[in-house]
């Protein structure tokens, strides 16, 4: 009995040891499939504006460009543009002499409302 229970976990450690082995993913790092890039690529070239989504952030009245994991501030590069300004709807990448204003909800517009003014009730 002892023999057939020891062929068992041999024949069982046999076949388990034929499984490869998968390494575990970097948590700090984007998936592959998700078009970002692997991590052997430099940080400079996956922080591009159409490569990767961004959103504003506002600290302490200043504000900040998110992308991916990063914060980027007014007047920092990123990528190859230097960030000029930031509002809440776009942002303004200078590359060398070229200014160009980025969208950051691409279709969507925003207008001013006129007040209407309310009817007064007569007393």
């Amino acid at each position: 009995m002892k023999s057939y229970i020891n062929g068992v976990l041999l024949g069982l450690s046999l076949v388990c040891s034929g499984a490869p082995a998968q390494g575990l993913r970097d948590p700090t790092l984007a998936p592959v499939a998700a078009g970002l890039g692997s991590a052997a690529e430099p940080a400079e070239k996956l922080a591009t504006p159409e490569s990767a989504g961004m959103t504003v952030i506002i600290r302490q009245g200043q504000a900040f460009l998110a992308s991916g994991n990063r914060l980027y501030a007014r007047g920092q590069k990123m990528g190859k543009a230097r960030i000029e300004r930031i509002s809440e709807t776009e942002v303004w990448l200078r590359e060398g002499a070229v200014l160009r204003k980025v969208p950051l909800f691409a279709g969507i517009q925003r207008n001013v409302v006129a007040s209407q003014k309310s009817p007064t009730v007569a007393p």
